[in-house]
């Protein structure tokens, strides 16, 4: 027989022509296949994987893999004349044979074989192949290997061999001992119909909403919808997609379940007071709400993902048919299509700045900053679009076209069938804006509280609007103050706001940290805001009058 001749170049083509190594199933184990999968838009799924499978001698039925579901919603059942008695997560040794992807593992695979190898100094050796055994988990490239004849033996470094001629047909695969998951459900029972599954939450599936809006300019906005996709969880065939609209409440979606032989229940658990909080946490768990649902579709169709939508609980579904996506495919599908009303308003937001006292304790590059921060904002041009849909509005990006033509993209906010909401679309670069603000006198111990005495300061504020555009226009403006509202001109409405409805606007302020605030700041002192509501002419200007006023020691 023709000895066979592998080059040490050519075993190293091996690593790119092999396919990526196999892993075997355990022995008997099979694989259940998703039916059903409901996805949330933060990434969550609501995975139900069922299939009918027969029961070996011992009633047993053998998964081949764990999922890494969150704690407390991994739930395994058996339907059709079997009934779950347990289930039960182990690691199992078990064999695999792969390609061999490496001179290191072909020398292995070949051991005890007669071979020729010529090392780096172009020096033959001939006789049986003894490489040094390495451990399984080992990175290291220094492999040795020996090669015995009648004259003795000789050690080389693999990393020095130039080729290596092995007699006959080499072996290509090698045989490896692996560890691996499984999962066992044991039954009673196991009629002709029998059926077991597995339902759990899991993150690594996702999907996205994007809008696309083509106004006509007269008041009608034609409206697409489509999904994107995510799957990092695991592979659907043919599968039943539900997309939620709406907020899951997963009130342990950070813990893993025990099933999945992870240790993140028990780190976590030990760095508890376990007796008092994490019996709070349970016991807070019971009064949330958490929506389940298997929202059912109305009958197969074809490869064509098949939409229907159907409200649950306090969240939304669309229901796909029929979807095929491997993990680590992305995928995207329309969903809807409708139209909806629309008219243009342009609005104003004036926020509320520091008071004067607290703007001259400033350092310059602070005064630059907050100068930057103060500038006259921008009047924007928003779309106000009412719901006619069938469906609610889910909060995803949308762009904005005018028969065809991109106007902008912006972002659509949550609005339940039958409501408004703005979406804003461009700065109105036509309105010009122009603010001014001054202190109109000072009351000397006004107030007096704990022995200490406080001076009001009276506020004079004025907005001017200029319209430039060839076209009248519907403007809505709002301007928030610290203190308290005082008056308001032009048909305006003033009012006094509650800190904890401002309590993130605040920390999205970035001077609202520079100070630490008086302990008797809001003992005088809150939040005011004023509102106008006014037409604009071409050409014409509009000023806009507020007062107010606040206390200071």
């Amino acid at each position: 027989m023709r000895p066979f001749v592998l080059l040490a170049a050519l075993s190293l083509a091996l690593v790119s022509c092999a396919a990526a190594r196999v892993q075997s199933p355990v022995a008997g184990a099979a694989s259940l296949p998703v039916r059903e999968v409901t996805v949330f838009k933060d990434g969550h799924a609501y995975v139900l994987r069922e299939e009918s499978l027969p029961a070996d001698h011992r009633g047993s039925v053998v998964l081949d893999e764990l999922p890494t579901p969150v704690l407390g919603t991994f739930w395994p059942y058996a339907s059709g004349g079997a009934r779950l008695v347990h289930a039960k997560a182990a690691r199992v040794e078990s064999d695999t044979d792969a390609d061999v992807v490496d001179l290191q593992q072909l020398v292995e695979a070949n051991t005890g074989r007669k071979a020729r190898v010529k090392d780096a100094q172009g020096e033959e050796f001939a006789g049986v192949l003894r490489p040094l055994k390495r451990r399984i988990d080992s990175d290291a490239s220094a492999s040795i290997l020996v090669v015995e004849s009648e004259s003795g033996s000789r050690a080389l470094t693999l990393g020095s061999v130039r080729w290596v001629e092995i007699e006959g047909v080499p072996v290509r695969t090698l045989s490896r001992k692996e560890t691996k998951e499984q999962l066992t459900l044991q039954l009673t029972g196991n009629g002709s119909d029998a059926k077991v599954g597995v339902v759990y939450v899991q993150q690594g599936l996702r999907w996205i909403p994007s809008y696309k809006l083509d106004i006509d300019g007269e008041g009608r906005a034609r409206v697409q919808l489509q999904a994107a996709l995510q799957n990092d969880l695991i592979d659907l065939v043919d599968a039943t997609v539900h997309l939620v609209v709406g907020v899951p409440s997963f009130r342990f979606a950070d813990l893993i379940d025990p099933i999945a032989l992870e240790h993140e229940l028990a780190q976590v658990s030990a760095q508890m007071q376990y007796g008092q909080n994490f019996s709070n946490v349970l016991s807070n768990s019971l009064r949330t709400q958490v929506v389940g649902f298997r929202a059912e579709g109305d009958g197969a169709g074809d490869a064509t993902a098949q939409v229907n939508g159907e409200a649950a609980e306090d969240l939304f579904v669309f229901t796909l048919e029929h979807i095929t996506l491997a993990r680590g495919e992305r995928m995207t599908l329309p969903l809807r299509e409708f139209e909806l009303p629309y008219r243009d308003v342009y609005t104003l937001e004036i926020p509320f700045s520091p008071p004067m006292e607290l703007r001259e304790q400033l350092q310059s590059e602070r005064v630059m900053e907050l100068a930057k921060a103060l500038a006259a904002p921008k009047v924007m041009h928003a779309l106000r679009l009412r719901n006619a849909a069938d469906i609610p509005l889910t909060t995803g990006p949308a762009l904005v076209l005018r028969r065809g033509r991109v106007l902008a993209q912006g972002e659509l906010r949550y609005t339940p069938k039958g409501l408004e909401t703005d979406l804003a679309i461009n700065p109105a670069i036509d309105v010009r804006v122009e603010l001014e603000e001054q202190e109109r006198g000072r009351v000397p111990d006004a107030e007096q509280w704990n022995n200490e005495r406080y001076g009001r300061v009276d506020i004079a504020g004025t907005i001017t609007l200029r319209n430039e555009k060839a076209s009248a226009l519907d403007l809505e403006v709002r301007r928030r103050v610290l203190g308290t509202t005082a008056s308001v001109g032009q048909g305006g409405t003033m009012r006094q706001l509650d800190l904890a409805s401002l309590w993130g606007e605040t920390r999205a302020v970035s001077w609202w940290g520079w100070w630490s605030w008086p302990y008797w700041w809001f003992r005088f002192n809150g939040f005011g805001e004023f509102r106008w509501e006014l037409r604009l002419e071409p050409g014409t200007s509009a000023t806009l009058d507020a007062g107010w006023h606040y206390f200071w020691r």
